[in-house]
């Protein structure tokens, strides 16, 4: 929490000055999107549109406060980081979870509205963080010729369909690891009427208790639906911090399957053998454990229940998990005893429409990404390179990368990526690693990740057709039995 309460310090700073007192600010709600304003006094004519990272947490969609320095924290960045003399637009999107659709149109009405209110801007960008960053690639690609820049940070580059099924892999080597803990299941518990979920006796209705454990759903459904309503319900029984533990759902079945979590923890043997063979088979980072899980459950539980209509969109049908951290052994028991699962064809298309990039926009883009981010794997960036590759647009792409941060706290860079967005628009001087990373304190690194491949498997599902799927030759480019064709960039 450190690192976002810094990120909170230097926004409030920056928006609380006698310059930002003097900015104009509107506060607007369109279809259900609590969005702001600022256009500075100096205003240069140009914009910047931001799109927050992914929450499950409904407190975000109440109606913003009147101060830009109070605004919730998921949307400080786009109104504290612009470069000056821009002015900065915010919206909550209309809905949380995985928003992506939503927030397409409501990015879309925020413009629009500006274009009424304001006029057309001289130059228009957009830029966002985490589930923001895949808004901002969707966004460039659906209006192609409307943003000439954008700069998607810390972004699901390789798409969500990819990384959901990453997900799904995370969920089933947890279940295979701690099938024989039986308080290590992810599931609400009952009240006493029978019907009602809970976590503790405050959220029964009144007069009732809460009880045992609900029997556990499968767990390609991430959760029940009973359960799923009843937390998106109740966001304070959760956390999404990449920062912190996973909150009164998610971390008392990690802790009996794992011991404790927190630094100083001392696990059983069997604890710490568990969570060894688990983070070793997954090549999770440790300490994003506990928010990955998040996303193995409440976050896949949300997609099947609010967006897919109960179906899956990630399967393991044939795949191969052969981490390298794994003793043959050891793989051949994963493989043997994992759950599989097969997607479902309409879901597969609906997370690839919401959303798998392309690389088919005219705007310049530069992308930002933490090599030691645990979330969204670094190797995102890798399969969103090999789209523009594939669509002829690699001249629009520039990557760059921090060598710390985590997950999106690399603020040293944030401004001095904008900026150097806006010089190439606006004076032709494309950015490279060298040239930006002076002006952010060398914060950057000519290191870059490797394939996404050797992180996720690479898999054939129906709603995607292996000659969909983008490649540069690199290992697990494609799905056991394809080939990647490399003048076209494909798999065949």
């Amino acid at each position: 929490m450190r690192a976002r309460r810094a990120a909170a310090v230097v926004a409030f700073a920056l928006l609380s000055g006698s310059a930002a007192a003097q900015n104009a600010v509107e506060r607007v709600a369109i279809k259900g999107a609590q969005d702001m304003i600022v256009v500075p006094k100096d205003w240069n004519g140009g914009l910047f549109i931001y799109a927050h990272g992914y929450t499950a947490d409904k407190r975000l969609l109440a109606p913003l406060p009147a101060d830009p320095s109070k605004v919730p924290l998921l949307l400080l960045p786009g109104l504290a980081f612009v470069p000056p003399g821009y002015a900065s637009a915010v919206t909550t999107f209309r809905s949380v979870g995985w928003y992506v659709k939503d927030a397409v149109k409501d990015i879309e009405n925020l413009r629009r509205y500006f274009v009424k209110k304001h006029g057309k801007p001289k130059h228009t960008y957009i830029w966002g963080h985490s589930g923001g960053g895949m808004v901002t690639e969707a966004v460039i690609e659906y209006f192609p010729g409307t943003y000439e820049g954008a700069a998607p940070m810390c972004g699901t580059g390789a798409g969500a369909w990819r990384n959901f099924n990453a997900a799904l892999d995370l969920r089933l080597a947890y279940e295979t690891v701690c099938r024989d803990v039986p308080a290590a299941r992810f599931a609400c518990r009952v009240c006493s009427d029978g019907k009602s979920r809970c976590l503790a006796d405050a959220h029964c209705p009144a007069g009732q208790t809460c009880g045992d454990a609900e029997a556990p759903a499968a767990p390609e459904d991430g959760l029940g639906p009973e359960c799923t309503a009843f937390l998106l319900d109740h966001p304070e029984t959760f956390t999404e911090s990449p920062t912190s533990l996973g909150g009164d759902f998610v971390t008392p079945p990690l802790t009996a399957c794992f011991g404790d979590l927190n630094p100083g923890g001392a696990p059983s043997a069997e604890q710490a053998a568990r969570k060894d063979l688990f983070l070793r088979a997954t090549q999770l980072r440790e300490s994003f454990l506990a928010t990955d899980m998040f996303f193995a459950t409440i976050g896949m539980a949300e997609v099947v229940h609010r967006r897919t209509h109960g179906h899956h969109p990630w399967g393991n049908i044939d795949v191969d998990y052969a981490s390298p951290l794994l003793t043959p052994a050891e793989q051949t028991a994963l493989n043997a005893g994992i759950p599989r699962v097969a997607a479902d064809a309409d879901a597969v298309r609906y997370m690839r429409r919401f959303y798998e990039p392309r690389g088919r926009t005219r705007s310049k883009v530069i992308t930002v990404h933490a090599l030691d981010d645990g979330l969204v794997l670094p190797e995102n960036e890798d399969k969103y390179r090999e789209a523009f590759e594939a669509a002829g647009t690699s001249d629009r792409l520039v990557q760059l990368f921090t060598p710390t941060g985590g997950h999106c706290i690399f603020l040293a860079a944030w401004t001095p990526a904008l900026q150097a967005l806006t010089a190439w628009v606006e004076e032709g001087q494309k950015p490279s690693t060298a040239s930006v990373s002076p002006t952010c304190g060398n914060c950057l690194t000519d290191q870059t990740p490797g394939p996404w491949g050797l992180r996720v498997v690479e898999r054939r599902a129906k709603g995607a057709p292996v000659r969909t799927l983008v490649c540069s030759a690199e290992p697990g480019d494609c799905p056991a039995g394809a080939t990647c064709v490399e003048a076209q960039h494909h798999c065949r």
